[in-house]
């Protein structure tokens, strides 16, 4: 009974409570949205994303910047997400501007799973939900956008071309390595991104960076980026490291080595210490 009255607290809702305000009009639950109940602002969310309501999407990302209710966070989220590319222009407002979950300086340990990590901003995280129409606005972004927005663009850039086998988004990324070359965490974030790009341009960044940069984060990333691309190439390429390389980057190539081998190696974690479930919540409630 607590675990209820709690999560009703963090704004979860039933169907029929969602079902209740059904047939509001799209102003009545934009209003609603600003509503003092959680669960009301979740229900009007969902209901607003079913509809796809474009006359909401000011006033949802406006409610996203502030929103603490878990599940109301998580509702208006997946309600931006639904509506889709009509929802782009005020959500890349707010790149790197809600929470304190993104990354700000380099890792200090591998990622040690096999999909493409979410993105740790929940707008970088809203984006993605609508996939490649959120390409291009993404690439403008690394070429015109802030620091701030460039950091959490490459994350949305990387997951949507990995999971979607989109390779349109390269040159940008190339381009974006080049200028921002003395920015080290906007660096490691391309390293990373260029996993989803299985050609032989891409494979050469990640054998320069995996054999010849003095940064331990960078050299890590390039052996996982390499491992899923998972080529007889990259293969060769991670054969090369010096067994005096960093323990990290060791371990990094090993784990990339089997991966292409075809050795799984299964974790409990996902590299941050966070169980493999708790890592959207984690970020979507920050």
């Amino acid at each position: 009974m607590k675990k209820e009255t709690a999560r009703k607290k963090r704004g979860q809702t039933t169907l029929r409570e969602n079902n209740v305000l059904v047939a509001l009009p799209d102003t009545a639950l934009i209003k609603l949205l600003g509503d003092r109940s959680p669960q009301k602002r979740t229900s009007a969310a969902k209901l607003l994303g079913k509809k796809q309501s474009i006359q909401a999407v000011p006033s949802l990302c406006q409610q996203l910047a502030k929103e603490k209710a878990l599940y109301a966070r998580i509702a208006i989220s997946e309600a931006l997400g639904n509506i889709g590319e009509s929802a782009l222009t005020e959500l890349i407002k707010l790149l790197g501007k809600i929470g304190g979950n993104q990354h700000r300086e380099l890792p200090t340990n591998i990622f040690r799973k096999w999909n493409y990590p979410l993105p740790r901003d929940i707008v970088a995280r809203t984006i993605i939900k609508i996939g490649l129409p959120a390409l291009k606005p993404l690439q403008n972004i690394l070429k015109s956008g802030n620091e701030t927005q460039v950091l959490e663009a490459i994350d949305a850039i990387g997951y949507i071309s990995f999971n979607f086998k989109d390779q349109s988004s390269f040159p940008a990324l190339v381009e974006a390595l080049d200028k921002y070359k003395t920015h080290p965490v906007i660096t490691w974030k391309i390293v990373r991104a260029l996993e989803a790009f299985p050609h032989e341009e891409s494979i050469s960044l990640l054998q320069d960076f995996l054999l010849k940069s003095r940064v331990p984060a960078l050299r890590w990333e390039a052996a996982r980026s390499l491992g899923q691309i998972g080529s007889k190439e990259c293969r060769a390429i991670l054969k090369e490291v010096d067994q005096q390389a960093h323990p990290l980057v060791k371990k990094m190539v090993k784990l990339a080595l089997n991966k292409i081998d075809g050795v799984v190696t299964r974790t409990r974690g996902n590299g941050d210490g966070l169980p493999l479930n708790a890592s959207y919540y984690c970020v979507i409630s920050a």
